[in-house]
């Protein structure tokens, strides 16, 4: 098998470097999205905590070291282990943010809910509780900006986010270049630049690094 030259859109820790490894490819990576924390203060009583992604985890846990079993629903299998180790009580993960929505409408209803996130995010929890807006706030925990960098004579793309995509676009061409999405909302962004766009099984780095074991 030919080896590739593969760039990652976001650095992966030495595991997954390994598992992407096993064909003797060459991997380049690079964070085409900068992350930073917003300063918040926040007041809880009985609502269920909402958030977004591991960054939301992150950014609100930073300020916020001595909150333990609270009740939260989040996107992300790795989002909900990193809210055990922060001690949670999480009722539900979801894969996507349309999931968590069609599970609140079925569930959670009349619930109060605060939603953690950053400030490039889906409008999909946030238009569903349009009609109930006493039950629920939003707070920006951080903010994602463009870190692009220009990359050449590459044969494979992993992309992890919507954002990720189009940061990457800034200095980078998608031709003759095999693109790897983690989740149908990378992949739909990923449409607008090309058609050589490949789906994991399931939204996790490891699935997606399966894929391009499978395919290459």
């Amino acid at each position: 098998m030919k080896t590739k030259r593969i760039l990652s859109t976001k650095i992966l820790n030495k595991d997954e470097l390994n598992q992407l490894d096993v064909h003797g490819h060459e991997v380049e990576q690079w964070n085409f999205i900068r992350v930073e924390e917003n300063k918040f203060s926040i007041n809880l009583n009985e609502e269920i905590l909402i958030f977004s992604s591991q960054n939301a985890v992150n950014s609100f846990f930073s300020q916020h070291q001595n909150i333990i079993n609270r009740n939260c629903i989040c996107v992300g299998e790795k989002t909900k282990e990193l809210l055990k180790i922060k001690k949670q009580n999480v009722i539900k993960f979801f894969i996507s943010s349309k999931d968590m929505v069609k599970f609140l409408e079925r569930n959670l209803l009349g619930k109060k809910f605060i939603f953690f996130t950053g400030n490039q995010r889906m409008n999909n929890i946030e238009n569903f509780f349009d009609f109930q807006n006493d039950n629920f706030r939003v707070v920006e925990v951080y903010k994602s900006y463009c870190n692009s960098k220009y990359f050449k004579d590459f044969d494979i793309a992993l992309f992890f986010s919507p954002s990720g995509v189009r940061c990457f676009a800034e200095l980078n061409s998608f031709e003759n270049i095999d693109c790897f999405a983690i989740g149908e909302s990378t992949a739909n962004e990923l449409k607008n630049y090309t058609k050589n766009i490949h789906i994991a099984k399931k939204p996790t780095i490891s699935n997606l690094i399966e894929k391009v074991k499978l395919l290459h």
